[in-house]
């Protein structure tokens, strides 16, 4: 018993120690109605029935929660993470505020990540329910991504969708239906 204390203590304790972390942009997820509601960056997506969506990275798990600390303090916000009940396919939202053009954004991003890349289809301009965005395929981590960059203001955020390569291409009109979905809502 005094061994299994010792070596689960620091675990204990650890896992106590994750500090809350302060949304920047507070969001919700509505269960009822799939939808994912931004109201300070002013934006809404509706998910289809089979997405789990979490939005507050204090109620993650311990992996999802580190994320989301490691992410601000690079003044990136993790808006929210999600996956189908099977978990066969993800989905995350990030935000930051660059003041940056979606292709800029999209560009830098792409080329911190190029080494761990294995295929990558480029940034293409594309427009989306008369809202322009970047779109970007790429596969990493035997796992097929599809991410969408669009500009808000002064923010730029990022959707990415990914799943294992034998489903993804099923799965791509999702996305953009997911995608398709999004509309500018009130603050208040």
């Amino acid at each position: 018993m005094r061994l299994i204390l010792i070596l689960f203590l620091p675990a204990i304790f650890t896992a106590r120690c994750i500090a809350p972390i302060k949304e920047f942009y507070p969001d919700s997820y509505f269960n009822e109605d799939h939808i994912y509601q931004n109201k300070p960056l002013r934006f809404s997506l509706n998910f289809q029935a089979n997405w789990n969506i979490d939005t507050d990275p204090n109620q993650m798990d311990r992996p999802l929660k580190k994320l989301a600390g490691s992410f601000q303090k690079q003044g990136t916000e993790l808006l929210f993470v999600g996956s189908t009940p099977d978990g066969m396919q993800g989905v995350r939202g990030v935000a930051i505020n660059l003041n940056l053009s979606s292709r800029e954004y999209a560009k830098n991003y792409r080329d911190i990540n190029k080494n761990a890349m294995t295929t990558d289809s480029g940034l293409v301009d594309i427009v989306i329910n008369n809202v322009p965005m970047v779109k970007w395929i790429y596969s990493k981590y035997d796992f097929r991504f599809i991410e969408f960059f669009f500009t808000i203001d002064t923010y730029t955020v990022r959707i990415a969708f990914w799943s294992k390569p034998h489903i993804f291409k099923r799965f791509l009109p999702v996305y953009f239906t997911i995608m398709s979905s999004l509309d500018f809502i009130s603050r208040y």
